[in-house]
């Protein structure tokens, strides 16, 4: 019998399969903080092809994600398959001359999402994400209105690697989108060869997006702090100054991707 599955574990159904295929669908609320940080170590976490921007522009975003699959319907049905939060790092490069940007860290809390991520490229690692949440009645929680303060903070083998906020001061103007969900993201798609030779796959590729949809865009004041761990190396991409902070919701949907060898 032939195995099935569209990414590991294959399996005589393809039910067990980890990863359906693209199209995939995601629907979140961002929670970001704009800054600056030191051009070398910018440059140092930059693949051949990308330089940087000159300007230390870089986020950092928290999010929370409900995703589906067009050909997985288990995805959306089931809570614990789809939902998940993570947390990312940003830098701002240039590529053939034009804008785009790079996560070279990021920690996310589902399997789904870590593996699917693999398979684009992100670095993803298993963390633990916490994520303020808005609230609509009582006072359980921050409202979406100026002074109200969001904060998030992520942990990786049990241990904090980042915390931050944004404080809500206005809505966006019209057509404002944060510079972290707006340009395209460049990935190292990276699969080692186990006998010894060359990379299997070591290629730059991007996401392939269509739908891109933003509401209640917020802008507002940001705090950040990079937490040392022995695991991690993002450090050294430690605020210099924050420039601003953001809330929204944000959707979109990856049909496959860019290559570049």
């Amino acid at each position: 019998m032939t195995l099935q599955g569209w990414s590991l574990p294959l399996s005589p159904g393809g039910t067990a399969s980890l990863v359906p295929p693209p199209p995939w669908h995601f629907s979140g609320e961002a929670l970001g903080i704009d800054f600056r940080a030191d051009d070398d170590a910018i440059a140092a976490v930059l693949p051949e092809g990308l330089v940087p921007v000159g300007d230390g522009s870089c986020s950092f975003t928290f999010c929370e994600w409900s995703s589906s699959a067009d050909s997985d319907p288990r995805v959306i049905a089931d809570p614990a398959r789809g939902q998940y939060r993570e947390a990312y790092v940003s830098v701002n490069a240039l590529m053939d001359d034009k804008k785009v940007t790079r996560v070279p860290y990021i920690w996310v809390d589902n399997d789904l999402s870590l593996a699917r991520g693999h398979a684009q490229g992100f670095p993803k690692k298993l963390g633990a994400v916490h994520i303020t949440r808005a609230v609509r009645v009582g006072q359980g929680g921050p409202r979406i209105q100026a002074g109200s303060r969001f904060a998030a903070h992520a942990s990786s083998v049990g241990t904090k690697v980042v915390q931050g906020a944004v404080t809500l001061t206005h809505p966006a103007e019209e057509g404002f989108i944060p510079r972290s969900l707006r340009l395209p993201v460049w990935h190292t798609r990276h699969f080692p060869d186990l006998a010894g030779g060359a990379p299997l796959v070591h290629d730059l590729a991007r996401n392939l997006i269509s739908g891109f949809e933003l509401a209640d865009v917020w802008q507002g004041t940001g705090e950040l702090e990079l937490l040392p761990s022995e695991f991690e190396e993002h450090t050294a991409l430690a605020p210099i100054e924050i420039t601003g902070g953001f809330k929204c919701a944000v959707a979109f949907t990856i049909t496959g991707a860019e290559v570049r060898s």
